[in-house]
């Protein structure tokens, strides 16, 4: 009975090494990749806009119904109408947002984005990454701008946010997400942690 229960075992184990080995999908490995310098310039220009909406709201304690709609529709238009990111639960108070009756929304006080409008805060590089393939697999163009903290404070040391974009049909950056550390919660951080320049 012990045998016959370990050469059961033994199959079930060889059984599922074999199905874990095989996926049924081929990995695809390009033929060339390249990294070039894109201008850093246009690169601050590209961000700047979305950085100046969430720096002017942020200053604010509250705003109006009117105003919550308008930072939405311009935020989400910065990002080329990117969702994935809820701007209104990260700077709003969802208990109130939800309630159309509430005129009036608080801003979060105990939030902090970092933006390029802050002291310390910078562009740092630019840089396109351009893959091609070999096969079928479409040839990907891929920019990530990087902003990070170049000050003394200790908590913020180290940060950084990537802000990637990828060409689209005609030929023009779309922006398709972040990298690195968004925003600040807790420990002692507040909206206006940082001084605007």
């Amino acid at each position: 009975m012990k045998r016959g229960f370990l050469i059961i075992v033994s199959i079930t184990i060889a059984l599922i090494s074999c199905s874990c080995g095989s996926t049924g999908s081929k990995i695809v490995k390009p033929e060339k990749v390249e990294v070039i310098d894109f201008d850093i310039r246009t690169a601050e220009q590209m961000i700047e806009k979305g950085d100046r909406i969430i720096a002017d709201i942020t200053v604010k304690d509250t705003v109006s119904r009117q105003e919550f709609d308008q930072f939405l529709s311009n935020i989400t238009q910065a990002y080329d109408g990117y969702e994935k990111e809820s701007w209104k639960y990260m700077f709003f108070y969802d208990s109130e947002f939800e309630d159309e009756k509430i005129e009036t929304l608080h801003l979060n006080k105990d939030m902090f984005y970092p933006t390029l409008y802050h002291k310390g805060v910078e562009v740092v590089s630019a840089k396109i990454t351009n893959t091609y393939y070999k096969d079928e697999s479409p040839d990907t163009s891929i920019l990530a701008i990087r902003e990070e903290y170049s000050g003394k404070d200790k908590k913020l040391d180290g940060w950084y946010r990537e802000y990637r974009y990828q060409k689209d049909e005609k030929g023009e950056w779309i922006f398709s997400g972040f990298d690195g550390q968004i925003n600040f919660l807790g420990d002692g951080f507040k909206s206006d942690y940082l001084e605007l320049k």
